[in-house]
């Protein structure tokens, strides 16, 4: 089935809601200045109705990413794009929790943090990832400079399950990570921040006419690893696939690699090189940039859009083990569908794959246990 936004411009990121499996069902898309917030419906009928809100006239939104409230449990949805600006909504309660600002340019990606849902990374075209505290409200770290990005940031990924490693990839052709290890104490300090300011005393003790300080913002200018040697053109898309990387260029594959080498600068290299393992082929890219893969919670199944309207479905564990190149299990097109199919988005248990193109449109496919996907 399919959905379709009365503006009809590119809707750039669709996203379902992974952090509280009582939300599982639920997904979110952007596009222009709206957001849409609507369930997943039984196999074969269309996504139920939902909520949606409305940016500043001008803003274009290029990324949301779900989180939840740690104290009430209230699922919020994170918004940023053309503004520079990261937007937190409750989508709960249906208000505006609070709308950070730093960054200089626009933003194109956001990453949780998997188990502190607190803490978020934003990615720009001003060359810097910055790490962000929605309780105090805090900017904790800036990563850029010296072993930075050399040009706009387009995607991240936390590791999913060590909360310290985050990948990064930009128009710079490079793929970098990088370690929230050297600023743990800095993320405790920062959770007891107000709204991004904290004591001005020593030790954190407010001075008798309470004055407070801005939060020390930390500076992180060196990664763990960076390497050039994967891809040479813009890497728009990157996902951890345990310790290994899932990366995508504007070429017609995505590749599967494993981290190490003398890029490895604080850790003893376990590889003389950075290593690809597997290529996951797809076809129709003519060079579109922009475009992202997405995978299920359990990494098994892997979609990825093409410029021409096409959704390719690999299996990720079925290609993995068998050590062969990776063509698709199935190939998915939508009727009247022949444009850039910008993001993909899979449930949790990979039975339903959704896809936003740039008609301003959105496809939803349904699996059976065989692989074999319908629309």
């Amino acid at each position: 089935c399919s959905l379709q936004e009365d503006h009809r411009e590119p809707i750039f990121c669709v996203t379902f809601n992974n952090f509280d499996m009582a939300h599982r069902d639920v997904f979110a898309t952007v596009g222009q200045h709206r957001v849409r917030v609507r369930a997943r419906g039984r196999r074969g009928s269309e996504a139920g109705s939902g909520g949606g809100a409305e940016g500043d006239i001008g803003e274009k939104f290029y990324c949301c990413k779900w989180s939840v409230d740690e104290e009430s449990g209230a699922a919020l949805l994170l918004l940023a794009g053309e503004k520079a600006l990261v937007r937190v909504l409750d989508v709960s309660r249906g208000y505006l929790v609070h709308t950070f600002a730093g960054h200089g340019k626009v933003i194109n990606d956001i990453a949780v943090h998997p188990s502190r849902p607190r803490l978020f990374l934003s990615a720009a075209e001003d060359e810097s990832i910055r790490l962000w505290n929605i309780r105090s409200r805090t900017c904790v770290a800036i990563f850029a400079g010296e072993g930075g990005h050399r040009n706009k940031v387009l995607s991240l990924d936390f590791h999913p399950w060590d909360g310290e490693r985050f990948l990064s990839a930009g128009m710079d052709n490079a793929v970098k990570i990088w370690s929230l290890a050297p600023i743990e104490r800095l993320i405790d300090e920062s959770d007891a921040a107000v709204d991004g300011c904290v004591d001005s005393g020593e030790g954190g003790v407010a001075t008798a006419a309470g004055l407070r300080r801005a939060f020390p913002t930390r500076v992180v200018q060196q990664p763990l690893f960076s390497t050039l040697q994967v891809h040479n053109d813009y890497v728009d898309c990157v996902r951890w696939l345990g310790d290994l990387v899932l990366s995508k260029s504007v070429h017609d594959v995505i590749t599967l690699w494993r981290p190490g080498g003398h890029e490895l600068h604080l850790r003893p290299p376990p590889n003389p090189s950075s290593s690809p393992m597997q290529n996951f082929k797809l076809s129709d890219s003519h060079r579109t940039w922009f475009v992202r893969f997405s995978c299920d919670v359990q990494y098994s199944v892997l979609a990825c859009g093409s410029a021409r309207g096409k959704v390719f479905v690999f299996s990720l564990l079925a290609t993995t083990l068998a050590g062969t190149e990776g063509a698709p299990r199935a190939k998915l097109t939508a009727p009247q569908c022949k444009v850039v199919v910008r993001q993909t988005a899979v449930s949790y248990d990979g039975t339903t794959i959704l896809a936003s193109c740039d008609d301003g449109s959105v496809h939803r496919w349904d699996r059976d246990n065989s692989m074999e996907v319908v629309p």
